[in-house]
């Protein structure tokens, strides 16, 4: 039996806007933790993360050495430029 699939339009700035506010909501005042591999998730959930705290976003890049060719030094520069 075949089901109908419908395409859902996401709004980005709303998606954006609630997950930064659910960020602040759930660290408080504090600072959080994360983890950064350069992959699209950690990525998202990093700058996400560095839009809702700033600098009390404390995000760890580890270079597991199974990267490819300068790709471990383009993420160190990409995300150092957020600040």
């Amino acid at each position: 039996m075949a089901k109908e699939i419908r395409a859902v339009k996401l709004n980005a700035e709303k998606f954006i806007s609630e997950k930064v506010m659910e960020i602040r909501k759930i660290v408080g005042k504090g600072i959080a933790i994360n983890a950064l591999s350069g992959g699209v998730d950690s990525s998202v959930v990093t700058a996400l993360g560095h839009r809702a705290l700033g600098e009390r976003l404390k995000t760890c890049f580890i270079d597991n050495g199974l990267m490819r060719q300068n790709e471990p030094k383009q993420v160190k520069i990409l995300f150092q430029s957020l600040g």
